[in-house]
């Protein structure tokens, strides 16, 4: 099975991120997750969507979950609300937002599938508590569930990989450590069943710790046999 990759894209604007994916598209990404926290204003949504034709993943991340957002709750959800209207294919919900049952259900009522996340910046959860945030994920409605941690030492990325070995024939997973030593986790969990993982466009446009270009991706994964 080809590894999925999917480009995280953070600009300060709309039309700077229409721009990007024009660029990006010769990359030829399965997924582009917009990280809309990094933006002033998010105002005409719409020009995201009308620049490509790739699978699109609106994000909106949270401070408590290692994002940029300082906004209010209410101004959070309404932009994810209306990625949704405006036909992104997914919508990032993290799992601590409050009423996540609810809230799923509602962006899936707008047409979006919906990632419920979950994001450790201080290490990575142990084999059990993996195993709980995953079954929480599924409870709230997760079309695809999300768990990523920060490696403190190799052994973590081992711990997501066969993690996800376990889960993913049966749940559409995405789970990796983040940081420079999560970075094998990053490479190999598609490899090990994960449903996509994530790479940068380019180098110095990282929007987590770890991530790769999507081009040295690819060659990697040219080396491994799997493309």
């Amino acid at each position: 099975m080809r590894p999925k990759i999917c480009v995280s894209v953070m600009e300060k604007s709309v039309q700077r991120t229409a721009r990007a994916l024009r660029k990006l598209e010769h990359e030829n990404p399965d997924f582009i997750e917009i990280r809309f926290d990094g933006m002033k204003s998010a105002s005409s949504i719409s020009e995201i969507r009308d620049a490509t034709d790739r699978p699109l993943i609106a994000t909106n991340r949270s401070r408590g979950q290692g994002g940029f957002f300082s906004g209010t709750e209410e101004m959070r959800m309404k932009t994810l609300t209306q990625a949704a209207e405006d036909t992104f294919d997914y919508v990032d919900v993290e799992l601590n937002t409050k009423d996540v049952t609810k809230t799923v259900r509602q962006l899936k009522q707008h047409g979006a599938h919906v990632i419920v996340s979950y994001h450790d910046r201080n290490g990575t959860p142990a084999q059990r508590a993996l195993e709980s945030i995953l079954e929480r994920e599924k409870r709230a409605g997760g079309d695809i569930c999300k768990i990523v941690g920060t490696a403190k030492n190799y052994a973590d990325s081992l711990r997501c990989l066969t993690f996800v070995n376990k889960h993913a024939r049966r749940t559409k997973l995405v789970c990796f450590s983040m940081g420079r030593l999560g970075i094998p986790s990053r490479v190999l969990s598609p490899i090990f069943g994960a449903y996509f993982t994530f790479a940068s466009f380019r180098p110095g446009r990282e929007t987590a710790a770890g991530q790769i270009p999507i081009d040295s991706l690819r060659a990697l994964y040219k080396e491994l046999g799997v493309v």
